[in-house]
């Protein structure tokens, strides 16, 4: 029996490997298969602070400086002032996500 667009959205990839994933953990968790379910969902915690560590001197003093570079840009680009009813150079519309293989 074929199954009817209308009666489900296909399953994305992503989707479909979480699903597995959950359900995969929650049948070898012994006893707290809950707990693994809701952990599986979770993203690992980002390394903070041992990254800015791990620079050299070399790297910090280019980061400082790239830094310093663009708050002086971003402080040009404030401080010009636009005269009333001036065109926007550019309009943001966001495309709709792609469904399928597209």
């Amino acid at each position: 029996m074929k199954p009817n667009a209308k009666d489900s959205a296909p399953l994305s990839r992503r989707r479909f490997v979480g699903l597995l994933t959950a359900g995969t953990a929650a049948i070898l968790a012994p006893g707290g298969a809950v707990a693994a379910v809701a952990a599986a969902g979770k993203r690992p915690a980002r390394p903070a602070a041992s990254a800015a560590a791990a620079m050299s001197l070399a790297e910090r003093k280019e980061y400082a400086r790239q830094l310093a570079s663009a708050k002086s840009t971003v402080g040009v680009i404030r401080k010009h002032k636009m005269p009333p009813g001036t065109e926007l150079a550019s309009i943001f519309k966001p495309l709709r996500p792609r469904r399928g293989n597209g």
